[in-house]
Order: C-alpha cells, then sequence, then structure tokens
C-alpha cells in the first residue's frame, strides 16, 4: 500500500481521525506560545508544570475519579487542569518572593508535586482490594497503566471526546493569547518597564502561565510528562533560527510545528513507531535543519 492510500485509509478510520485532529490542534497551539515561552526563557517551566500534573492526578485516584469511564477521563482532566493551574501559579508567587530566582522556584513545585503525586499513588494503591495472595488487583494495574501515559503518552488512546475537549481549550487558549496579544508581546520582550506603561506584569505573567498550563495538559495527552514541554519549545527556537521579524517567525513556528506533527504522525503509523516521541523528534530534526539553515545564511553575509 503506497503513503497516500495508508493515509486515506488512516484518516476514514473512526480510531485514527480524532488523532489526527488533535496532535494538528497541540501542534498549533504549541508553535503560536512556543514563541513566548523561548523569548522568556520559559521552558523549564513548561517542565515543571507538566510534571505538576502527577498531583493532579494522585489527588484524581485518591477520590476515586479515574479514567474508566468518560465521565470519569473528564473528572480527572479537570482535576490535572486545576492542579496545574495552581502549580503554575506557585511557581509565579515562588519567583516574586525569590526575586525572580525561577529555577528555584520551577525546583521546588516540580519536586514537591511529583513527591505528592507518588504518595497519592500509593495512597490509592493502599486502599484496593486484595487477592488470596495479599496482591492488589485489577485497580493496581490501571495506575500502573495511569502512570505511564502520564509520562509518555498514549495519542492512540484519544477519542472524539478527548480530542473535542483538547480542540475546545485550544481554541480557547488561543483567541485569549490573539487577544492579547500586544500585552505578552510587550511584556516578552520588556517586562521591567510594562507597569511605567500600564500594562501590569504580575497580571500578565499570570495569565500567560494560566494558558501554559493550560496547553501543557492539552499537549500531555499526545506525549505524556516527558516530553509535553518540547511541543511548546522547539517550534518556536527553530523559527526564531530563520527569521528576525516577529510576525514572520509566529507564522513559521506555527508552521514548523504542524510539520513536525504530521511527519511525526506519518512515521509512527506507517513504522509502528509511539507517535509522541516520533513528533519530537521531527521537531527537534526541523529544530537542527533551521539552526544550520541560520549558520549556513550568517556565512553568506
Amino acid at each position: 500500500m503506497n503513503t497516500l492510500a495508508l493515509l486515506q485509509s488512516d484518516v476514514s478510520s473512526p480510531s485514527v481521525a480524532p488523532v489526527i485532529f488533535a496532535a494538528i490542534t497541540i501542534a498549533i497551539l504549541g508553535g503560536a506560545l512556543s514563541v513566548f515561552v523561548v523569548l522568556k526563557r520559559l521552558a523549564f517551566i513548561g517542565q515543571g508544570v507538566s510534571h505538576a500534573a502527577f498531583g493532579g492526578v494522585g489527588i484524581a485516584l485518591v477520590l476515586g475519579v479515574h479514567g474508566a469511564t468518560t465521565m470519569g477521563a473528564i473528572g480527572q482532566l479537570a482535576i490535572v487542569i486545576a492542579f496545574s493551574i495552581l502549580a503554575a501559579l506557585w511557581i509565579s508567587a515562588l519567583t516574586r518572593i525569590s526575586k525572580g530566582r525561577t529555577d528555584t522556584a520551577i525546583g521546588v513545585v516540580l519536586s514537591a508535586s511529583m513527591a505528592l503525586g507518588f504518595v497519592l499513588f500509593t495512597v490509592s494503591e493502599g486502599g484496593h482490594e486484595h487477592d488470596d495472595h495479599g496482591h492488589a488487583i485489577e485497580a493496581h494495574q490501571d495506575e500502573h497503566h495511569i502512570i505511564e501515559e502520564i509520562l509518555f503518552g498514549n495519542i492512540l488512546d484519544t477519542d472524539w471526546t478527548k480530542a473535542g475537549i483538547s480542540i475546545g481549550f485550544s481554541l480557547i487558549v488561543l483567541m485569549i493569547t490573539w487577544f492579547m496579544r500586544r500585552r505578552f508581546i510587550f511584556w516578552a520582550f520588556d517586562e521591567p518597564v510594562c507597569d511605567a506603561y500600564g500594562i501590569n506584569s504580575k497580571r500578565t505573567t499570570d495569565i500567560f502561565l494560566v494558558l501554559l498550563a493550560l496547553s501543557v495538559v492539552m499537549a500531555m495527552q499526545i506525549t505524556g510528562v516527558v516530553l509535553a514541554a518540547a511541543i511548546l519549545v522547539l517550534p518556536g527556537a527553530a523559527a526564531l533560527n530563520i527569521s528576525n521579524r516577529l510576525s514572520n517567525v509566529f507564522g513559521y513556528s506555527i508552521l514548523i510545528a504542524v510539520i513536525g506533527a504530521a511527519i511525526g504522525m506519518l512515521i509512527g503509523f506507517q513504522a509502528d513507531y509511539p507517535i509522541g516521541p516520533a513528533i519530537v523528534l521531527t521537531q527537534s530534526a526541523l529544530y537542527v535543519v533551521t539552526l544550520l539553515m541560520n549558520k549556513a545564511m550568517s556565512r553568506l553575509r
């Protein structure tokens, strides 16, 4: 079967169509936000917020909310989103308290959230029914499956419900970003003087971190915690390699993100590789290509 036929059959498949729509939507979202993330050097914040999801999932499991049913999955996602937003605001508050030591604030939140998540996993596991040999049954296996999905993602489990949630949240984030684009650009380039021009830098930082938290949680459904932050870094970094004009950078960033997602999915479907890592590796390769292009153009000048 040639590539075109494979793509046509995959897209028409009810199990693959939501995967493609969700991946492309997240790519557009990541491409739009990653320029700000790179300009503000917030890549590690994305990592911190994504790891904070462990705390949210741990809370959901202790409360008995899990993805075994559609409503359970929605409830779990809501708890993870709420916890991730709180983690982002916690990072922002600790950064201000520590007078700009963002790396320290991220380290504190990341470590505390991961530890809380694993403690709550253990607590939840201890409450399961056991068999005659004292071993936890089914739920124990389900939780290990949840941990694996959080770490590495499983985009093939995406159905239309998950895709719809991802697309809905992504559109909301994109609309807010577009509406506040001038404020974010000013904040990204010259935060110290924002207040002098009537732009509340604290509020702007908090709003952007909330949007970043939402984006990270949506990206986690594709790539998991380990790789989610890359979706919000690589496209913008690659775009800044090939243009200094801001309007072009945003366009290139979104284009690179979408191309990376499309090629990554194609590789994953054809070679039976994990799709999330394939997307991130493709975008990493595109970053290297743009870096080489930047070096080549510099030599020609």
